[in-house]
């Protein structure tokens, strides 16, 4: 009975590192794009489908371009990981018709591994660390399409990431306006676990050490926080005081004492708020303008004409 035991133990726990050390990190690496329900004509705007060519790494970028009357600027959107330029679970559609409606193009891209855009070879999320290509590739479309004007980047979670990451290679970009932006991969990732399995910290430890450890989630370089640190431009942060994915505390640091940076924390929603039903565990995360649109307008208004 004993050997029966002992025997039952050890299947178990090869069972739990194949799936938690295994299988389980493997998949979270992999970007998983969703789907898409709309487009900017759902929402009265005219747009047109773009491609935009990545050399070095031998990919096509999908891109939607939303022209507005007597632009003053252009407005470079980045979606969240595992998302697409629909931005369907943050109200990209909504973002994008009120920018038009206020005077600046729009250009949401959908990055390597997204949307309908190419894939590489390993399919892999890396926070910007390569993603920050697309955004440059962009930038020269932009420069085709809008010559002159002050090209601004806005982004979400990951977006976030990917537009720091650009914005230190690449001096066209002028100014960032961030969702809930990702700065910590670790902890974004921990969080992105337990909304998506439910459990708690402490057993998902094992999998993030293998996620990064093994994996190669987040790469060798520095985090976008110590990268941000180190940018001088022109920075409006909005930030969800209970985002469990993209936590407060990363993007407060980045803020402290930093006279470049616009640091707007939004107010906590009512629980029963529409745009929170069936979200779960992602709760808040980058839901800054469905959950105030007027609020984090005004905030994006007052940014982009301080510039």
């Amino acid at each position: 009975m004993k050997k029966i035991i002992i025997s039952v133990i050890a299947a178990l726990a090869l069972i739990w590192a194949v799936l938690f050390l295994g299988v389980l990190p493997a998949q979270l690496v992999q970007a998983q794009s969703s789907p898409f329900t709309a487009d900017p004509s759902d929402v009265g705007l005219e747009f047109d489908e773009v491609s935009i060519p990545v050399a070095e790494d031998n990919l096509s970028l999908s891109a939607w371009w939303m022209p507005a009357q007597d632009a003053r600027s252009v407005v470079l959107y980045v979606h969240g990981a595992n998302g697409n330029k629909e931005e369907f679970y943050t109200g990209g559609l909504v973002l994008y018709g009120e920018l038009v409606k206020r005077g600046h193009h729009v250009l949401a891209i959908d990055l390597r591994n997204h949307g309908a855009s190419d894939r590489t070879e390993n399919g892999k999320l890396a926070f910007g660390a390569e993603e920050y290509r697309d955004v440059i590739a962009a930038l020269d479309l932009i420069e085709t399409m809008a010559p002159g004007l002050p090209i601004i980047g806005g982004g979400v979670s990951m977006g976030g990431a990917t537009l720091i990451e650009a914005a230190t290679r690449d001096k066209r970009l002028q100014a960032l306006f961030l969702i809930d932006p990702l700065l910590d991969p670790e902890s974004a990732m921990l969080g992105g676990m337990q909304a998506i399995l439910g459990l708690p910290e402490p057993l998902l430890g094992p999998t993030l050490w293998s996620a990064t450890t093994l994996f190669g989630l987040g790469g060798d370089g520095p985090r976008p926080l110590e990268t941000g640190k180190a940018l001088s431009l022109p920075m409006l942060i909005l930030q969800d005081p209970e985002d469990p994915v993209t936590r407060i505390s990363y993007s407060r640091e980045l803020a402290r004492d930093r006279p470049n940076i616009t640091y707007h924390v939004m107010p906590s929603p009512p629980a029963d708020h529409p745009a929170l039903a069936n979200e779960g565990g992602w709760g808040t995360h980058g839901k800054a303008v469905l959950l105030f649109k007027e609020e984090a307008m005004d905030q994006i208004d007052t940014f982009l004409a301080s510039l």
